[in-house]
């Protein structure tokens, strides 16, 4: 259907050609570059029109997204054709932490964003990826200043639930964006979800190392360091991808990561035309996430276990450091005292509550903490998850 129109959505939303279109004539370049974006960018506007019910004030943001994703596209390709030895580079690592949202991927992701060894992947390069940063300039880059203003404005609500650092590394959503194969859990678009968490992936991989490959283009080599929950869901193209990539899985209770996850998505989600009842959000995530685990433990054996070290969140939050040396051990690299004190310092910075406390119930968003932790009992009994008050 790529290219038709959105039957539902009538001349509200564009085409998949329109969209295009559009990105060609604002910049003038007509190389899309490989892959198979065609049909995700398909299969998501066809899921906004059907499922997404928004307020009409947000249609303009929304597609502006999405004809921006394009647009980088577009310039990668032309900065490619110019420089095709960036190609040719290896990527070093990568090292990714997985596992179900909300079970401390960004505070284990924060912390070794600190150690100074690791390339990390930052929102903002991603959001706008040429021309690509390099180290003598990223303090004062555009793009860099441009976020930082965005954080200063970010609201309690959101600051309480989520730690953002500037310059940590961070979920590849602008990347695999790119691709129209990124989870788009940004938008309630449930049909989208259902086709992408059976997608395949291996073109997408493929096209993520490719802008990796540019990211990395003006800067010594070093390990990348990746942090995406939803990673789990396809795990086989990740290792096609990158050969030596080694996984840090997360742990937590799922009757508290899952109405977690269910609460932040439900904030994020844009304007709709009329209240949404929340209590249709739970069991939408609940059931995308449970699929996830299912298909990352599958995968998980048959990659073989040598790839994966597990972290769980109780331990993690009693002992960050003992933590953080056994994953260094598990990488076969050095945690040094300078990232031990610059992890001690950002303990202090970002200790339990003070950012503000990030209030819910399960039962706000129609779950029930006794049939979540049934439905996960498979994820439970596999990892000894350790259950919470």
């Amino acid at each position: 259907m790529a290219g038709s129109e959105i039957e539902s959505g009538g001349s509200r939303y564009p085409s998949v050609d329109d969209l295009l279109a559009q990105a060609a004539a604002n910049t003038e370049l007509s190389d899309f570059g490989p892959g198979d974006f065609r049909e995700g960018l398909d299969a998501l506007l066809k899921s906004v029109a059907d499922d997404a019910e928004f307020d009409p004030s947000v249609d303009d943001a929304v597609v502006a997204t999405f004809r921006r994703r394009l647009e980088n596209r577009l310039h990668l390709e032309a900065w490619l054709a110019e420089h095709p030895e960036t190609l040719e580079a290896p990527v070093l690592g990568p090292v990714d932490i997985i596992g179900l949202p909300r079970t401390g991927t960004t505070a284990l992701a924060n912390m070794m964003s600190l150690d100074p060894q690791f390339r990390c992947l930052r929102s903002w390069e991603q959001a706008e990826p040429i021309l690509p940063p390099t180290p003598s300039t990223e303090a004062t880059d555009e793009r860099r200043l441009r976020a930082a203003e965005v954080n200063k404005d970010l609201s309690p609500e959101l600051l309480a639930m989520h730690l953002y650092d500037l310059d940590a590394t961070t979920e590849d959503s602008e990347v695999l964006g790119m691709a129209f194969h990124g989870q788009q859990y940004t938008l309630p678009v449930y049909s989208y979800h259902q086709w992408w968490r059976s997608a395949d992936f291996t073109e997408t991989f493929r096209y993520h190392r490719r802008v990796i490959q540019v990211l990395q283009s003006q800067y010594p080599p070093q390990t990348w360091l990746f942090k995406s929950p939803h990673h789990k869901f396809h795990l086989e193209p990740i290792v096609a991808a990158y050969p030596d990539v080694r996984f840090v899985m997360t742990h937590r209770d799922p009757a508290k990561s899952v109405p977690s996850y269910s609460s932040l998505v439900s904030t994020i989600f844009p304007l709709a035309a009329s209240p949404r009842d929340l209590r249709k959000v739970g069991p939408q995530v609940s059931n995308h996430l449970r699929v996830g685990m299912e298909q990352a433990i599958a995968a998980r054996d048959r990659l073989g276990e040598e790839r994966f070290y597990d972290v769980h969140h109780n331990e993690l939050a009693r002992d960050p450091i003992g933590v953080l040396r056994n994953v260094y051990d598990f990488l076969g690299l050095r945690f040094t005292n300078e990232t031990k004190m610059a992890v001690e310092e950002w303990q202090k910075a970002n200790r339990l509550g003070a950012h503000g406390e990030h209030r819910y119930t399960p039962e706000q968003f129609g779950l029930n903490a006794d049939q979540i932790r049934a439905d996960y009992a498979f994820y439970i009994d596999r990892f000894g998850v350790e259950l919470e008050g």
